[in-house]
C-alpha cells in the first residue's frame, strides 16, 4: 500500500479526496497549498503560514488562525481514521470505513467555516481588537464570597450566597445548582465554587425505584466585585454518557493555557450591552447580549414559566457561542430570584422542546424536598448527588 498526499489548487479550503493505492484502487487526499502535509516515517508535520493581514484586528486574526487550527485538526483526525481503516481485514468493511471518514470530513469542513464566520461576527458585535482578562484588571475590586448576602448584596440575577440552591427542569432532566461554602483563589481572585449537576430522572421497573443518572457534573467558579457584577473564573466539567465519564470538554481556568475569565452577568446592564463570559478558544467562548430589562417570554417561546412568571419584569438576554453557531438561547432572569427560563433556538428558530425552567429555589439543599421541585425521590437524589460530588454529602455527627 502507498499513500499519496496531493496539494490542490482549488479555491475551497481543502478537498477530502484520498489517495490510497490498494488492490489497484486509488483515492486522493487533497489539501489547499497552505495546508501542506508531509508524511515522514511515523510522523506527520504541518506547516501553516500565518499571512496575517496588517489591517485586521487581533480578534479577526484569532478567528482566521482558529479556522486553520480547525482544519489541521480535521486533517489529523482523517489521517488517524484512515490508518485505523487499514487495520480492517474485510475489504467491504475497509471501504465503508473510508467512506464514513469522507462524510465526516465534509461535515467537519463545514463546521470549521461556520465557526470562523461566527467568530468574525462576534468580533464585529463586540467591537473588539484584543481581549483582556478582567480577573487581572487591578481597577476591579473583588469581594470575599463569604461576605456576599451580608456586607455586599447579591447580584440581582446570580446569587452566590453560600447554601443557595435552585433546581431547573428540562424534559427528563433535573439540574441542581448549589452555591457551596468552598472558595478557590484564581488569578489572586477569591471565586465561589458552585456545583452544577445535571441528572436524568428515570424509574427502574425491575428495582421499583427512581434512578438518577449523571449527565454533567460541573464545578463553576464565580467571583463578585464591589458593584455586584459577577465574573466567570472557570469551570471543570465532567461529561457523562450512560453514566460513564467520557470527557472534560468545556473545562477551563483563567490563567492556565492562555484561558481568560469573563464577565458572567452585569448587576446593572443596559439593553444592547454585550460581552464575553469566558475565553478559551476551542473550548469555552460564550458571549451574552442584553436585550430587554422588562421582558416576558412570548407565546412563540412557550409563554411564561408558571412557577416564576416574569410579568414584564425580567431581564432578557441572547446567549451564543461561535463554537456552536447554530445553537443559541434566549434567557430570562427575574431580579432577586435569578435565572427562571431558557428558550433554545436552532438556526434562529424556537426549539419547542428546548425549554429549561426554574422550578424551585431556596437558601439550602433542603429545598430539594419541597413539593414544588417535583423531584420523585429527593432522598435517593441526595444520595446520588453525594456520589457524584462530595459537596452534596451531609456531615455526620463528628463533622466527617
Amino acid at each position: 500500500m502507498s499513500v499519496n498526499l496531493i496539494v490542490a489548487n482549488d479555491d475551497s479550503f481543502f478537498h477530502e479526496a484520498r489517495s490510497i493505492k490498494e488492490n489497484n484502487t486509488e483515492e486522493a487526499i487533497m489539501f489547499k497549498p497552505e495546508f501542506k502535509l508531509t508524511l515522514l516515517s511515523a510522523a506527520i508535520s504541518t506547516f501553516i503560514p500565518l499571512n496575517l493581514a496588517d489591517a485586521a484586528t487581533g480578534c479577526e486574526n484569532s478567528a482566521r488562525l482558529m479556522m486553520r487550527s480547525c482544519v489541521a485538526e480535521v486533517r489529523e483526525e482523517l489521517t488517524a481514521t484512515l490508518a485505523a481503516c487499514q487495520s480492517e481485514s474485510n475489504n467491504a468493511i475497509r471501504k465503508a470505513c473510508r467512506s464514513a471518514a469522507q462524510e465526516e470530513v465534509a461535515e467537519a469542513r463545514d463546521t470549521c467555516q461556520e465557526q470562523r464566520a461566527a467568530r468574525r461576527d462576534a468580533c464585529d458585535e463586540l467591537n473588539e481588537d484584543r481581549y483582556d482578562d478582567p480577573l487581572v484588571d487591578g481597577s476591579i475590586k473583588f469581594v470575599d464570597p463569604d461576605d456576599i448576602g451580608d456586607t455586599w448584596p447579591n447580584n440581582p440575577y446570580v446569587i452566590l450566597q453560600a447554601g443557595h440552591t435552585h433546581v431547573l427542569a428540562a424534559e427528563d432532566e433535573i439540574v441542581v445548582v448549589y452555591a457551596t461554602e468552598e472558595i478557590r483563589e484564581i488569578q489572586g481572585v477569591p471565586c465561589r465554587v458552585v456545583a452544577d449537576v445535571v441528572v436524568e430522572e428515570e424509574y427502574d421497573d425491575e428495582e421499583g425505584e427512581w434512578d438518577y443518572t449523571p449527565i454533567e457534573v460541573t464545578d463553576d467558579w464565580f467571583a463578585q466585585d464591589e458593584n455586584s457584577n459577577v465574573y466567570y473564573c472557570g469551570e471543570v466539567a465532567q461529561n457523562f454518557e450512560d453514566g460513564v465519564l467520557r470527557d472534560l470538554d468545556g473545562s477551563f481556568e483563567s490563567g492556565l493555557d492562555r484561558a481568560k475569565g469573563g464577565l458572567l452577568t452585569l448587576a446593572m446592564p443596559s439593553p444592547g450591552d454585550i460581552h464575553r463570559q469566558e475565553y478559551f478558544l476551542g473550548e469555552a467562548e460564550d458571549i451574552v447580549q442584553y436585550l430587554d430589562l422588562s421582558a416576558s417570554p412570548s407565546e412563540e417561546e412557550g409563554g411564561e414559566n408558571e412557577a416564576y412568571p416574569c410579568q414584564g419584569n425580567c431581564l432578557k438576554t441572547f446567549d451564543f457561542a461561535p463554537l456552536e453557531p447554530e445553537s443559541t438561547e434566549y434567557k430570562y432572569y427575574l431580579p432577586g430570584t435569578g435565572f427562571v427560563l431558557a428558550v433554545s433556538l436552532e438556526d434562529g428558530e424556537v426549539d419547542e422542546e428546548g425549554r429549561e425552567s426554574l422550578v424551585c429555589a431556596g437558601p439550602s439543599l433542603e429545598v430539594l424536598f419541597d413539593d414544588a421541585c417535583g423531584i420523585e425521590d429527593p432522598e435517593e437524589l441526595m444520595e446520588d448527588l453525594c456520589e457524584f460530588h462530595n459537596e452534596f454529602c451531609e456531615d455526620d455527627e463528628d463533622g466527617q
